[in-house]
């Protein structure tokens, strides 16, 4: 079979901030397509270089063959074709492009032409994104340090995190994380009773 249509679970990545999310519809080329087209674009346009050198003007063909042979394929050469994509800058929020049809692999990078910062497109599992949201000593991970806000459940895009309104940190809405959040949440609310119980006893 040539190509397989497929739609992983995906997010945009940029170190130092939250995941944003993100979807992708894919098609992936078979192993053998892209090794066989792969070699058939470097193959004829290389092959013809020499012969080109005849055509006057001479110097330009060769060159132009060579970096089209070479093109191709590293574009044969790439895993998937994009049949349709959204996804947020995990920076700025703002929405970021992939064409229809352009040939990529993953994880890919993209530019954001608002903030000019360049976040991935990634796979993620569930497994992963708990290990990495959770401190083992603090809990769910915050944006700062000694954040005090509280976890609350949102759904861009149909798919949910959880999301602190103090810091602006965002994780994966696990079952996991989302007992971990709750506990916090608790806490946070104890405290401030606490805190209220404190103050009217002074």
């Amino acid at each position: 079979m040539r190509s397989i249509f497929q739609a992983p679970p995906v997010h945009m990545i940029l170190r130092a901030y939250s995941p944003a999310p993100a979807r992708v519809g894919l098609w992936r080329r078979s192993l053998p397509f892209r090794a066989a087209a792969t070699a058939a674009s470097v193959v004829f346009f290389w092959g013809i270089a020499p012969v080109l050198f005849w055509v006057p003007p001479h110097y330009p063909w060769p060159v132009l063959s060579f970096v089209t042979g070479s093109y191709l394929a590293h574009w044969f050469s790439r895993r998937y074709r994009v049949r349709w994509f959204s996804g947020m800058c995990p920076r700025c929020g703002h929405e970021l492009m992939i064409p229809r049809g352009a040939a990529i692999s993953l994880p890919y990078s993209l530019t954001c032409f608002h903030c000019h910062f360049e976040p991935r497109l990634e796979v993620f599992s569930e497994a992963d994104e708990e290990r990495l949201a959770v401190d083992e000593k603090f809990g769910l991970r915050h944006a700062r340090s000694r954040c005090t806000g509280s976890w609350t459940e949102v759904a861009p895009w149909r798919q949910p995190y959880l999301a602190c309104h103090g810091c602006g940190a965002r994780h994966h809405a696990t079952d996991t994380l989302r007992a971990a959040a709750e506990a916090e949440n608790e806490r946070g609310r104890l405290l401030d009773q606490l805190t209220d119980e404190g103050r009217y006893l002074c």
